[in-house]
């Protein structure tokens, strides 16, 4: 990528992810820069960093389609999502948590393809941590509401199916959490300690890397199996 081009990330998500990609003078938790100051440091690309707050994907998915989403006057090369705010709906979200963890799966599903469609963008969706670092439960049978770690853990495996369908790509802050020792760099679930925002920023860039968006390289489509058959 030329030294002229900006490079517009817009992370459509709230403090549990923001405050990872965000350097702490514009508001997140990085003190040594967020994302936008990483990638140009590291690699020579201007970045514009956009944040938007987020209701979740049922409202994102209608905010798209009715044409009033802001992102979608964004000019945006990537957008980053989370399913964070999905975990805190996901009682209210059906009457089962089948159910719930469906009709989330479908309106982000449905947002994918809405971005793909109208803002030609790469798609970058944040799992989370499944550590509750004051959760002491230990059997979640018939507990009601379920408990957040459990329905983190429902939303981590139904991002898996849609990467593999939809072909966007996950950043795995459940993985790269836990192998820093997740319990003691969380203040609250999905809530990060700076050392582990740090290590959330870095995989995110890595996973931009991957797709060749610093440097001349053509960059990865993002083509999941079931649009490849359609």
């Amino acid at each position: 990528m030329s030294d002229t081009t900006t490079l517009k990330i817009l992370v459509h998500a709230n403090a549990d992810l923001s405050d990872a990609l965000i350097s702490k003078a514009a508001g997140g938790m990085l003190p040594d820069g967020g994302l936008a100051e990483r990638i140009t440091a590291e690699y020579g690309v201007g970045v514009e960093l956009i944040h938007e707050a987020s209701a979740g994907f049922v409202a994102l998915h209608s905010a798209l389609a009715n044409g009033s989403a802001p992102m979608l006057d964004s000019g945006a090369n990537i957008v980053i999502l989370s399913i964070a705010d999905d975990v805190h709906a996901l009682p209210d979200l059906g009457a089962t948590a089948e159910e719930a963890v469906h009709r989330s799966r479908d309106a982000l599903v449905g947002a994918i393809r809405l971005i793909k469609q109208k803002m030609g963008a790469h798609i970058l969706v944040a799992n989370h941590s499944t550590v509750d670092p004051s959760g002491d439960t230990y059997n979640y049978q018939g507990v009601s509401p379920e408990p957040i770690s459990l329905r983190i853990q429902r939303l981590d495996l139904m991002l898996i199916g849609v990467s593999h369908d939809e072909g966007i790509s996950i950043i795995d802050v459940d993985r790269k959490v836990a192998e820093t020792g997740a319990g003691g760099n969380l203040s609250a679930p999905m809530r990060y300690l700076p050392e582990a925002a740090a290590i959330i920023a870095g995989e995110t860039i890595r996973v931009l890397a991957d797709y060749g968006f610093f440097d001349d390289r053509p960059l990865l489509a993002q083509v999941g199996a079931k649009r490849k058959q359609s």
